[in-house]
């Protein structure tokens, strides 16, 4: 037989009550966990993104950026890959530099049907003696695509959503104008077109840029090709 008396009784079932109460209504251990991990993934897409405008603004990447005027392998898309590249590698911030053009040379490789116009990135990333180093470009591409787990498809949502993390920056002004996303033989092209030219020598205008602009009826077309590229000007 108990000899618990009644209002004690009563007063513990109280207290159990109370307790349930405030368990299921405060937020649970795990509920906070994902919380917290939500905070900082945020913190971390931030810093890796200020990492990678950091990038973009290097003498070297402005003036390569700078020179693919046409943005035929660097317009705002490849360059959203390149950072969906370098997340999913796992890659901290200060691998970022080396593995700019390796990042970028595997987007054009995946989403460009041409492929000579990308070769315009070996000089810049390999320097002078490009023609005996391509393999090393090669091999860092290769590298970043084995730490990434062979994962180089990127839909046009995910980069919009990186795109949207930010969407005021110039990089993301990088539209490709849509007479250079036809499809053009290569006998009815311009042999200049695929020259590799590097950071010694400046490139030729546009000849079908040029051709447009005289029309003035389609002479909105090619407006942002006259609009000024991030590094042309004085810093």
């Amino acid at each position: 037989m108990s000899s618990r008396l009644p209002g004690e009784t009563a007063r513990k079932r109280k207290r159990e009550l109370i307790a349930l109460y405030e368990e299921e209504t405060s937020p649970s251990a795990a509920a906070e966990e994902t919380q917290k991990r939500r905070k900082n993934d945020l913190t971390q897409q931030q810093e890796e993104m200020a990492a990678f405008f950091r990038l973009l603004e290097d003498k070297h990447i402005r003036l390569f950026l700078a020179r693919d005027s046409c943005l035929k392998i660097s317009d705002k898309y490849l360059l959203a890959m390149v950072l969906v590249y370098f997340r999913r590698a796992g890659l901290c911030t200060k691998e970022y530099r080396k593995n700019f053009f390796p990042a970028l040379f595997l987007a054009n490789q995946h989403e460009e049907e041409e492929d000579r116009f990308r070769r315009e990135i070996y000089p810049w990333a390999l320097g002078r003696r490009w023609i005996k180093k391509t393999k090393g470009l090669f091999r860092k591409r290769s590298l970043l695509l084995l730490q990434m787990g062979y994962k180089a498809w990127v839909d046009r949502a995910t980069c919009d959503l990186i795109m949207a993390e930010d969407p005021l920056h110039w990089a993301w002004r990088r539209e490709r104008q849509i007479h250079h996303c036809w499809a053009v033989p290569y006998l009815r092209r311009d042999k200049r077109e695929f020259t590799i030219h590097g950071p010694w020598s400046i490139p030729p205008s546009c000849s079908l840029c040029e051709t447009i602009l005289l029309h003035p009826c389609k002479r909105e077309v090619c407006q942002a090709d006259t609009m000024e590229e991030p590094g042309t000007a004085e810093s």
